[in-house]
């Protein structure tokens, strides 16, 4: 097994631990066995890379550059002199988001352990190891994980004294403390109503909210700099204040470095100290309980719910066979409840959402905010709708795989004759899925912004898509629906079908741009994508069962 650095750090206060009646040999071995475990995890913010030829590469330190990339570019926040209590409340705020979902997406798995009690306490290990390892381990991420984020900040903080870098240092030490026990208590609730299936759902929706953070922030903020004046913000105190916990830890560094203390700063620097103290007496006096209800993450029933009526006619509409109807129906419950491959496929597709609206801005007049509006109305901005079909190639490259792919044998000994109706189900369900409800929900924002007008261009684009999803399929590498392990994702076709993507993207938006000031060109063209996309769907999807089988 491999040795970690780490222990030999903890080696030497292993004198700590046997002072506490904590069996030291028998904690290092578990944190070794933790860590080798941990390692072999994949982070969050790398859930699209799949590689199977790097088996031995460690996950969780690649995770740990990624953080400290993002470390570098909070540290250039502080070397700003602007007003302490706005620029530290900012500071505090992303690192406070970060610590927290990080923490809940990638690490929730070192609280909500429940393998010790189960498979370690029957060896004759007592409970005071195995809650001194886990608050080992909890330690060791938090520490990893903030020099990742602050280790940089840390060294620019001393270009305003030792003083300032000594409080700045503990107030992350204590922001470290409050994020881990607001986690535990948020997980203490959960577990308190719910069952552990409904926590583990929050999880993932943390993941994916996490991922598309990663994936969005580098395109929203350099916009707004670009409209941000940073050398005329001022901080304007107000009572309400008290409620923002960034605010109580930028309170004592703004006083530090030489702004007016007030009240107000005053009562917010005692509660950046006294909160996450009393947290911690709260979270001592509950920890019984929170273990009592982590046995419930053993329960993986989950609820099963009836099939909207919408979803029963929508399939009857557009099914024509019981077989289409049946995977129609078996790819909307994959979709819908495998969590890996939610965490794949809804951070891009929620890109795919957003960056619309990103590529509008740029179409904006900043010099005349008040009719951003009839600027838009008057523009063809309503192309930039067209950067929707970047999460297509990615949404029908992962629904070939599943967590649960060794269920595939169900499409040897099925009495399926034309293979043609399994993948028309499952294309059909999916474009439902991904396509029509997020494409909706746009459209419904477009039309607000642009007026009805828009609704012709919106049904131009639509159409699109869908010949979009079909010549995807028709290039990609056959293979049975969800039938694959994630971990075997092919990257080398995954950029060859971009690549095409793109071209095709910007010839069907090259064509669209050439027709949208004329409406009964644009007529002429719907008529030919609908024809365009009848006879896609009719010849192809002609694949031999054999030779599917056979791969």
């Amino acid at each position: 097994m491999k040795e970690f650095k780490v222990l030999k750090i903890l080696d030497k206060l292993s004198w700590l631990y046997t002072k506490a009646g904590v069996d030291y040999n028998i904690l290092r071995l578990i944190i070794n066995t933790k860590l080798t475990m941990d390692g072999r995890r994949k982070s969050t913010v790398f859930n699209n890379e799949t590689n199977k030829k790097k088996k031995e590469s460690n996950e969780f330190y690649k995770a740990l550059l990624m953080y400290a990339f993002i470390g570098i570019f909070l540290a250039l926040m502080l070397i700003f002199d602007i007003n302490k209590m706005y620029l530290m409340s900012g500071f505090f705020s992303v690192i406070m988001f970060m610590i927290l979902t990080i923490f809940i997406s990638d690490f929730s798995h070192v609280i909500l352990d429940v393998r010790d009690k189960n498979i370690i306490s029957t060896k004759g290990i007592d409970n005071k190891t195995i809650n001194a390892a886990k608050i080992t381990h909890v330690f060791i991420y938090m520490t990893y994980l903030t020099l990742s984020l602050v280790g940089v900040s840390f060294i620019v903080s001393l270009k305003y004294g030792i003083i300032y870098f000594l409080i700045f240092f503990i107030e992350i030490i204590l922001i470290d403390i409050f994020m881990i026990i607001i986690t535990a208590l948020a997980y203490l609730l959960v577990l308190k109503f719910f069952d552990g299936e409904k926590l583990k759902d929050i999880i993932n929706f943390v993941q994916i909210g996490l991922s598309i953070f990663m994936v969005v922030i580098y395109q929203i903020v350099p916009r707004l700099f670009s409209i941000i004046d940073i050398s005329k913000i001022n901080y304007n105190e107000k009572i309400w204040h008290l409620l923002i916990p960034p605010m109580w830890f930028a309170a004592p560094l703004s006083i530090l470095y030489g702004e007016e203390i007030t009240i107000i700063k005053i009562i917010m620097s005692v509660l950046a100290v006294s909160i996450p103290i009393i947290s911690i007496i709260i979270y001592l006096k509950l920890t019984p309980t929170f273990e009592k209800n982590l046995q419930k993450l053993n329960n993986n029933e989950a609820n099963i719910k009836e099939k909207g009526r919408l979803l029963i006619k929508i399939n009857n509409l557009f099914c024509k066979d019981n077989t289409e109807r049946a995977f129609f129906n078996f790819a909307i419950g994959i979709v819908s409840s495998e969590r890996e491959f939610k965490l794949k496929v809804y951070p891009n597709l929620a890109l795919g959402v957003v960056l619309p609206i990103v590529f509008m801005m740029p179409g904006i007049d900043r010099n005349n905010p008040i009719g951003i509006l009839e600027s838009l109305r008057n523009s063809r901005q309503y192309l930039s709708i067209y950067a929707f079909a970047l999460a297509i190639p990615n949404i029908l490259i992962m629904s070939r795989y599943s967590e649960k792919y060794m269920g595939a044998w169900i499409y040897q000994i099925a009495p399926i004759k034309n293979m043609s109706s399994v993948f028309r189900g499952v294309l059909k369900g999916v474009i439902y899925k991904f396509v029509v409800i997020p494409y909706s929900i746009i459209s419904l924002i477009y039309i607000m912004i642009f007026g009805p007008k828009v609704i012709l261009h919106l049904i131009i684009v639509f159409l699109v898509l869908i010949s979009l999803v079909i010549l995807n399929f028709i290039i990609l590498k056959k293979s049975l629906p969800f039938s694959k392990k994630f971990e075997a994702t092919n990257g080398g076709e995954s950029v060859g079908i971009v690549f095409i993507h793109m071209i095709s993207v910007l010839i069907a938006l090259g064509i669209h741009f050439a027709l949208s000031n004329n409406k009964i060109a644009s007529y002429i063209y719907i008529f030919i994508l609908i024809i365009f996309n009848l006879l896609l769907w009719k010849y192809s999807f002609n694949i031999s069962k054999e030779k599917l089988m056979n791969q």
